[in-house]
């Protein structure tokens, strides 16, 4: 099992948000700086994984709605994917 940890404080824009989680999940698992394409890559983990993301109200404040659609996306895509947990702390 992977397990997987990313610092929300490193959320501090768009580009900077999808940056971070690039650097966590691996290069292998490049995408769009866009929540559809991080959508379909969280859906394509192949080996059981948890991904903690860390400091969840620093992203919260910084990137407002935006945080909010995260949020959304991480529940979605753990729900489909049966490899993959999701803890927001």
């Amino acid at each position: 099992m992977r397990i997987l940890t990313v610092d929300a404080r490193d959320f501090i824009t768009k580009h900077e948000t999808h940056a971070a989680l690039r650097a966590v999940l691996g290069e292998e698992n490049y995408w769009g700086s866009n929540l559809d394409a991080l959508h379909d890559c969280l859906t394509m983990v192949f080996e059981p994984t948890t991904l903690t993301i860390k400091n969840w109200s620093s992203a919260a404040r910084r990137l407002g709605d935006y945080a909010n659609r995260l949020w959304h996306l991480f529940d979605d895509a753990s729900e489909e994917n049966p490899n993959l947990n999701i803890v927001i702390e």
